[in-house]
C-alpha cells in the first residue's frame, strides 16, 4: 500500500511545478483542467469523467484516484471503477466491499462483478451458487454480460 500511495503522489508532483497558458492548450486539454477543477470543488461527476480519461490511456493509478474522489463524494459509479480497478491490482477484499453494498442497491454492473469474484473465488471463497445467484439478479437488472454467464451454466 505504501508503493501504491508512493506512486499517487509522485504522479501529482510531477505536474505541480507546471504553469500552463489556457490559450496553448487543446480543447481537450482544457476541457480536462475544466473537470479537475470541478472536480476539486467535490462535483463527482467531473472526478469519474477524468477517472476515465486516465483508464482509456491505461494509466490505472491516477484513474484510481479519481475514481476514489467520486466515490468519497457519494458517486456510486465512482465507487465501482475504483472497485474495478482494485481488482486490477488484485485488491479483493475492498473491491468485494465495494461491489457488495453497490449490489445491494441494485447495481446490475456491481452485481456481475461480485459474482466473477465468487466465481473465481477472489477475496472470497470460491461458491458457485451464489456466483449464480448474483449473475441472475444482475441479468434481471439488464446486465447483458451476466446474462451470457448464466447461459454458460
Amino acid at each position: 500500500m505504501r508503493i501504491f500511495m508512493f506512486l499517487i503522489v509522485s504522479f501529482f508532483m510531477s505536474f505541480a511545478n507546471e504553469i500552463l497558458d489556457e490559450n496553448s492548450l487543446s480543447p481537450q486539454e482544457q476541457k480536462y483542467i475544466k473537470f479537475d477543477q470541478n472536480c476539486t470543488k467535490g462535483d463527482s461527476w467531473s472526478c469519474s469523467e477524468i477517472g476515465m480519461t486516465h483508464y482509456k490511456q491505461g494509466e490505472l493509478i491516477p484513474a484510481y484516484v479519481y475514481f476514489d474522489k467520486a466515490c468519497k463524494i457519494e458517486f456510486g459509479v465512482g465507487c465501482e471503477l475504483k472497485a474495478f480497478v482494485l481488482t486490477t491490482y488484485e485488491s479483493y477484499d475492498e473491491a468485494f466491499d465495494i461491489f457488495k453494498k453497490a449490489c445491494d442497491n441494485n447495481s446490475s454492473y456491481s452485481c456481475l462483478n461480485l459474482a466473477k469474484l465468487y466465481d473465481d473465488g477472489n477475496g472470497v471463497d470460491k461458491n458457485t451458487s451464489k456466483a449464480t445467484e448474483l449473475y441472475l439478479k444482475a441479468c434481471k437488472l439488464g446486465e447483458n454480460g451476466a446474462c451470457h454467464m448464466l447461459n454458460l451454466r
